[in-house]
């Protein structure tokens, strides 16, 4: 069976979220964009086809709430560049967001590969592959990757930010960002166990029933640490910015 990357809510949410994306940001915030979603994918394809089960994960199948937990941030900084005169700084802050998305999304996928056990992030201690807040320096590699192809494709394609700016901007806010967001998996965020099948899952339903919380804030998933990781890396970003204007 052909890999099926998203849904058809997953869809409409892209399209949509691209199109503001590219009305109000331009061709440069789009092709940003669209790199992250493509090295994404592939990546993701990879994975599902070398790592057919982990514990917490789901298929790989991206839907409309993954859509938005990853893209909101970055659309609302793209809408206010359309609206501000302001674009240095906005930029930076889309560059943060999607660096952060970027980084967490590469470090998540290439870290599942791991062969050994990975460590959670706030007390290093040896967990699951799959566990939210579960690292490994194989996933942070992948978090450099897409840090890395980021700042080439948005230096490559834009002159607003310097190569240097962008490579500070980019990696500072995708560092922090995903590391942030592994931090809020390991103590906030949501885990459940299927009453049906008894597997440990991110999703509140499983096997068509409502799943049994057994750790963290029931209102926090894994989309809404997306969220705010992406919200964070887009305030780094601007206070890289500004630290970077100050000492020139």
């Amino acid at each position: 069976m052909k890999f099926r990357f998203i849904d058809r809510g997953g869809v409409v949410t892209s399209f949509i979220v691209g199109y503001i994306i590219y009305v109000f940001g331009g061709r440069v915030y789009f092709l940003a964009l669209l790199t992250f979603y493509l090295v994404s994918v592939a990546f993701t394809k990879i994975r599902v086809r070398r790592v057919k089960e982990v514990e917490n994960k789901e298929d790989g199948v991206r839907g409309w709430r993954n859509v938005l937990a990853n893209g909101l941030t970055a659309t609302a900084t793209a809408v206010a560049s359309g609206l501000s005169a302001e674009q240095k700084i906005l930029f930076a802050a889309y560059l943060g967001a999607l660096s952060s998305a970027f980084a967490d999304t590469l470090a998540t996928e290439i870290g599942l590969l791991y062969p050994r056990m990975p460590r959670l992030i706030i007390n290093m201690k040896k967990v699951k592959p799959g566990t939210p807040g579960a690292v490994t320096y194989l996933g942070y590699m992948g978090g450099l990757i897409g840090m890395t192809t980021l700042t080439l494709i948005s230096s490559t394609i834009d002159k607003r930010l310097t190569f240097y700016e962008a490579a500070i901007i980019i990696y500072s806010s995708g560092l922090v960002g995903m590391t942030i967001d592994s931090i809020l998996g390991a103590t906030v965020q949501a885990k459940y166990r299927c009453r049906v099948c008894s597997k440990n899952t991110e999703s509140s339903t499983h096997c068509g029933s409502t799943a049994e919380i057994i750790e963290g804030v029931k209102y926090i998933n894994t989309h809404t640490v997306n969220l705010i990781a992406t919200i964070i890396g887009a305030i780094v970003a601007t206070i890289i910015l500004e630290v970077l204007n100050t000492i020139k």
